[in-house]
């Protein structure tokens, strides 16, 4: 994550309260008799006008308003505040200062993506604070299990999943919209970048590779290309900056390990990412698989789906020989239902579901499947059918090994605990 820090939290009251209004979410839980605020999320966007939400419970209550920055400022600080008819209380922080990200567009972070860059400040919430009440939410809202899946709804329209909790007591967020990478396209011989923003004025486009760099000065927003003679070389960089200060950028790494698609990057000929994932060969990110595996290979495959899940993620790729020679899944039976088969393996031999995509890239007219798993932060076990025993892998290398005891407590002792945000 690019340009993390610290920010003092005196600093982000003084920003909030010279604003006349900002638009927040806050959730709020029932605590000895009184409101307390749990969760407060703050966008600095006066290009997005709120449309008020109250979700009201007898346990807990979600508010999405637009408020004066010095209340907002005065929350933020730990003071109490009536707002929308409720007197909330508003714990301190427990540091003085926010932690502070700035973050490329595309990035997600904290189940947040947005098309261009944003700065972001975090403030944890104080360990001890009393956790919400698990019970059903019925009241003036939509129904929900738990307060959970109700925050996770209210603040990202999504479901709530295993991903690790959060612990924040406040999220800022402030769009960075001055320039930024709307959309790339790379071919086998041509970069194209689609520019957009509201300030480009002196801005400049840099590609840059171990062995050179080459700059375009920006006069808008626009198309701009990269011509590329001997195609994308590995580990390149596209970044858009004025003077030494970045706008917005997009690595292009090997890709030797699972990771989140960037809807903004399109490869127009699948091929060059494809030798660019198997650039490094088979190691502690990557496996290859010939074909579907079946008995024994099948074991192994789901252990390492496991392990690549229990660590920093990875890839399976089936169609693709040890020896790295793609040689494409069999015409029958159809690609789809091979993807299926391997779906269902997963489902059933790997616990809980893991982190992963799964996607058929087209290489020179054969097909290979790409199985792309993310870190998940926690164990995840493979199962055996006979004895139904969990057990745990990591990698090591181009290995897979039975996890040690400590790398499982360590594991566990990672998992999920608080709420997600």
């Amino acid at each position: 994550m690019a340009n993390s820090g610290q920010t003092d939290t005196a600093a982000l009251v003084a920003m909030l309260s010279e604003r006349a209004a900002v638009n927040v979410r806050l959730a709020l839980v029932v605590d000895a008799q009184q409101w307390r605020l749990h969760h407060g999320q703050v966008t600095l966007d006066d290009d997005a006008p709120v449309k008020e939400r109250a979700w009201r419970y007898s346990t807990a209550t979600f508010l999405e308003l637009c408020l004066p920055g010095p209340t907002v400022a005065a929350l933020l600080q730990g003071d109490d505040q009536d707002v929308h008819g409720l007197h909330v209380v508003s714990p301190s922080p427990p540091s003085s200062s926010a932690s502070t990200y700035q973050l490329r567009g595309q990035e997600e972070w904290g189940r947040v993506t947005t098309p261009w860059p944003r700065t972001e400040w975090t403030i944890s919430r104080d360990a001890s604070t009393p956790q919400p009440s698990y019970g059903l939410l019925v009241g003036d809202g939509p129904s929900f299990l738990n307060f959970d899946q109700a925050l996770s709804a209210f603040l990202h329209q999504r479901p709530h999943d295993s991903t690790p909790g959060r612990s924040d007591l406040w999220r800022i967020v402030l769009p960075q919209r001055e320039g930024w990478l709307s959309r790339i396209t790379i071919g086998a011989d041509l970069l194209t970048t689609i520019v957009d923003g509201e300030a480009l004025d002196g801005a400049v486009l840099e590609l840059s590779w171990a062995a050179g760099n080459e700059c375009q000065s920006v006069d808008g927003a626009g198309a701009y290309h990269f011509p590329l003679p001997h195609g994308l070389a590995h580990d390149s960089l596209l970044m858009l900056r004025r003077a030494d200060q970045w706008l917005d950028w997009r690595s292009f790494p090997a890709p030797t390990y699972g990771r989140a698609r960037d809807a903004s990057v399109v490869w127009e000929q699948p091929g060059p990412e494809l030798e660019l994932l198997l650039a490094n060969g088979e190691g502690k990110y990557l496996e290859c698989k010939q074909e579907v595996p079946e008995g024994d290979s099948r074991k192994k495959m789901l252990k390492t789906i496991a392990a690549f899940a229990s660590q920093d993620g990875g890839t399976v790729l089936i169609g693709v020989r040890d020896d790295l020679q793609i040689v494409g899944l069999p015409e029958k039976p159809t690609v789809d239902k091979q993807e299926l088969q391997v779906v269902g393996m997963i489902r059933d031999g790997v616990e809980p579901s893991p982190p992963y995509e799964s996607r058929v890239i087209d290489h020179d007219g054969k097909k290979v499947l790409a199985i792309e798993v993310s870190g998940g932060d926690q164990m995840y076990a493979y199962r055996d059918r006979a004895s139904q025993r969990p057990e745990f892998y990591v990698r090591v290398g181009p290995n897979t090994v039975p996890a040690r005891h400590h790398e499982i407590a360590a594991g566990f002792r990672q998992a999920p605990t608080a709420t997600t945000i």
